[in-house]
């Protein structure tokens, strides 16, 4: 008796394939899970291990043209705005016992514009303000990188193994380059290398305050006053240049090299597309 109630229960979970549907021994009728969909043309890994998700540097609507020629019948692509995000999902749907019920096979999205910059367009500005470049010089980097911020990047080994945003990488580079410890310390031996520490990280502060508010002539009169100042260290000298040192070129090419690994639209299928 106990062998024929498990082997009916088990047949009741046995089923046909059936166009796009699943017949089960029962006589009820399921989804299927997600089909493989065509890999987007461009389109690369964003982390390597993982073959469902995509990055291309072409538009929402060019992927969306994409798959509007490969639907077949049942699938719908629909909008699907999300947080900070505007995109289309593709999903197949057929009704069953008269509801309609959906499968999701992928989801397409480019981040949404705003009013914020990368911050290595901050850099530059802060040139700006140091009276090292002009604001027309500003403006027309401004113009071309505003919506850098917003792209997608592939994940990559930092220095440390460690997995990063390439951009976050590119970025961070440049930051030690221009910021960097190495910049503001100098080896020295015991209460002298304590307190040069000290007086540069607190005129680096004060420094850097200023900068923000755009103070070129406080700026200045720090700086003269420290030139001039008996006490001065290596280390308040090493920041004192890294506040005062033109960088703009260094940011410049920042900016371009995040370009070159910048994606527009990010891709998640729900299987493994075909190549």
């Amino acid at each position: 008796m106990k062998k024929r109630l498990i082997m009916a229960f088990l047949a009741g979970f046995l089923y046909l394939a059936n166009g796009n549907a699943v017949i089960f021994a029962d006589g009820g009728e399921e989804l299927p899970p997600p089909r493989s969909l065509p890999k987007y043309g461009n389109a690369v890994k964003a982390v390597e291990t993982d073959d469902t998700l995509l990055l291309t540097k072409d538009s929402v609507a060019a992927v969306k043209k994409f798959f509007d020629t490969n639907k077949q019948d049942g699938d719908r692509l629909e909008d699907s705005p999300a947080d900070g995000s505007q995109g289309f999902q593709m999903s197949f749907f057929k009704k069953i016992d008269g509801r309609e019920k959906s499968v999701p096979l992928v989801r397409f999205e480019e981040k949404t514009p705003d009013a914020n910059l990368h911050p290595a367009l901050g850099e530059l500005k802060g040139q700006v303000l140091m009276g090292k470049h002009s604001e027309a010089e500003y403006q027309a980097l401004e113009d071309k990188y505003k919506t850098l911020h917003l792209a997608f990047f592939r994940q990559v080994s930092d220095d440390q193994g460690r997995s990063v945003s390439e951009g976050e990488s590119i970025y961070r580079k440049a930051y030690n380059q221009a910021h960097g410890k190495d910049k503001s310390a100098v080896q020295a031996g015991g209460e002298d290398q304590a307190a040069g520490k000290a007086q540069a990280q607190e005129m680096k502060k004060k420094m850097q305050e200023m900068k923000a508010k755009g103070d070129i002539a406080g700026m200045a009169a720090m700086a003269q006053q420290f030139n001039t100042s008996p006490g001065q260290t290596k280390q308040g000298a090493a920041a004192m240049d890294e506040m005062i040192r033109d960088t703009w070129d260094l940011w410049v090419k920042c900016l371009e090299d995040i370009e070159k690994a910048a994606y527009r639209t990010r891709l998640k299928y729900n299987a493994s597309p075909k190549q």
